[in-house]
């Protein structure tokens, strides 16, 4: 199934930065080794040499226009998932904007995003109020069906309504993992959601710093 090998070729993208950042410092057979050295002064990993990420138009939880050209100069966090979520999206959210956070002053070299998979019910007056509960610096985007599907492809993220709640609104499954941007708009590496956020602002501090 397609969405299946999306969703493990992410996994094993995911993985790999794991263990470029963990190997090392995980390897022990005894001997004596130099010092690993820290996140802060280690070599900057190359930038992945995948086609993920691309141009998007949609519209903020300001009502203001919002394309990836406006964040050229400035690394981007990326995450879709919809303001009603009441699952990965919260933790996910929640784990990547404390991670910028912990990076002090470092933090604000990147811009968090949600991208919504919602277009139905995510209005920027809907998604406001969501959106302001998790972090005053993220930006929740939204836009037309079309938009969004277009965003969505452009990181290969597929979602669909696999439920509904009790009032009606849909549950969907979509992609949870989290895309560092970097200041080209080009893939610097995925980040799982699962890891806690000093996991997180570990991996980003590298990239960023």
């Amino acid at each position: 199934m397609k969405n299946a090998a999306v969703t493990f070729r992410t996994a094993f993208l995911a993985l790999g930065t794991i263990i470029l950042m963990v190997g090392q410092a995980a390897a022990h057979d005894g001997k004596k080794h130099a010092p690993t050295p820290s996140p802060t002064l280690a070599a900057k990993p190359p930038a992945l040499p995948f086609d993920v990420g691309g141009p998007f138009k949609l519209i903020d939880h300001h009502g203001k226009e919002r394309t990836d050209q406006d964040f050229r100069g400035q690394f981007m966090l990326v995450f879709f998932g919809y303001a009603n979520c009441q699952s990965i999206c919260p933790v996910g959210l929640r784990r990547m904007t404390a991670a910028l956070d912990a990076l002090g002053p470092t933090g604000a070299k990147v811009q968090p995003l949600l991208i919504s998979v919602d277009a139905a019910n995510d209005t920027p007056d809907s998604m406001r109020p969501e959106v302001l509960k998790v972090h005053p610096r993220l930006l929740g985007l939204t836009g037309t069906d079309a938009q969004l599907k277009s965003a969505a492809k452009t990181y290969q993220v597929e979602s669909k309504v696999v439920s509904r709640t009790p009032d009606g609104k849909p549950i969907f499954a979509h992609g949870s993992f989290i895309y560092l941007m970097d200041p080209d708009g080009k893939l610097a590496t995925i980040i799982p959601p699962v890891l806690v956020d000093e996991q997180m602002a570990g991996i980003i501090r590298r990239y960023v710093n």
